[in-house]
């Protein structure tokens, strides 16, 4: 029997969105090979020297009207680093934390009133060093049951506002963009699909994450470095 064009398309477009449906992405197959996949990726190293300063982010997956998405914070315009960047909930670690898994469940907390019992935690990766003399580990964790934004306790002082991007979105090409940065780690990931751009090291973790939890058909970052014209005056290209 041969099928239509259209029906062809149909079947591509259904087995294409299974990919992101919560059945796919919260199996325990699923779950292990992200783990397995996140913790395997090399450190990223932005300067040469080990900083003193560690902190735990904390990627939280979340369920909204059977969608599976990714949350996100906008840090408040008052604090003294990152102010009015996009961010996932965390900080600092405390000398009361045990590991880092706890410093971004406290902090979690702290910023948006969602209690580590609430929170089911899968893994961390890989720390990134970043240019602002920080060890950050990233931890991956899922907030269990439905997701609703009117639960959440936000600390004004500290989050401007919350919002969540399905993966769906994230991962649509025409959402995908990429930042070129001089230095040493020349090109960034920039994601576009959702409330606010999201870019820097909070893109940067989006891009590893979602590597690691998609197959490459369902997600395909590519992320070029063009070699920079000497007299260009622009810090940074968005492409």
């Amino acid at each position: 029997m041969i099928k239509s064009r259209g029906s062809v398309l149909k079947s591509i477009g259904c087995r294409y969105s299974s990919m992101y449906t919560p059945e796919s992405i919260f199996s325990e197959e699923n779950i292990k090979k992200t783990v397995a996949k996140f913790s395997s990726m090399k450190a990223i190293r932005m300067i040469p020297h080990q900083p003193t300063k560690r902190a735990g982010v904390l990627i939280p997956l979340c369920l909204v009207d059977g969608k599976v998405e990714v949350l996100y914070t906008l840090r408040a315009a008052n604090l003294k680093s990152h102010r009015g960047q996009v961010s996932f909930p965390g900080g600092m670690q405390d000398v009361t934390d045990r590991n880092l898994e706890e410093t971004a469940l406290r902090e979690t907390e702290e910023e948006l009133g969602i209690e580590g019992d609430d929170i089911e935690i899968w893994g961390s990766g890989n720390v990134i060093v970043t240019r602002h003399e920080t060890d950050v580990t990233p931890v991956i964790g899922k907030i269990k049951g439905e997701y609703k934004s009117q639960r959440l306790k936000v600390n004004p002082s500290e989050v401007e506002d919350v919002f969540t991007v399905s993966l769906e979105e994230l991962c649509k090409p025409e959402n995908l963009r990429y930042t070129q940065f001089r230095g040493v780690f020349a090109s960034m990931p920039v994601f576009l699909g959702g409330k606010l751009r999201i870019w820097g090291l909070t893109a940067l973790l989006t891009h590893r994450f979602l590597s690691s939890l998609l197959p490459h058909q369902a997600y395909s970052h590519n992320i070029e470095h063009v070699h920079p014209v000497k007299s260009g005056t622009s810090r940074h290209t968005l492409r």
